[in-house]
């Protein structure tokens, strides 16, 4: 599971720093990313189980969005070709 995570999460950094990767899409990660770190949260932390869950569904579907848009935009290249 923490080998699976980390590929991830590697590979959300690759699409972060690629020239080619829209800038919505690289906003959307940026905000998953920042909700995750950030204190402010729509159910605080410090509620033990529905804070971190909370977190873990937002970021969820940011990532989730952001993977959908860019596999649209590689469908949308692929296309063209």
């Amino acid at each position: 599971m923490l080998a699976s995570l980390l590929k991830n999460a590697r590979m959300y950094v690759k699409l972060f720093t690629q020239r080619d990767t829209p800038w919505y899409v690289k906003g959307i990660l940026l905000t998953a990313l920042l909700y995750l770190f950030l204190p402010t949260d729509l159910i605080p932390d410090w509620i033990l189980g529905l804070g971190i869950v909370d977190d873990l569904a937002v970021v969820s579907l940011l990532v989730g969005t952001a993977v959908k848009l860019i596999n649209k935009q590689v469908d949308k290249n692929e296309h063209k070709k």
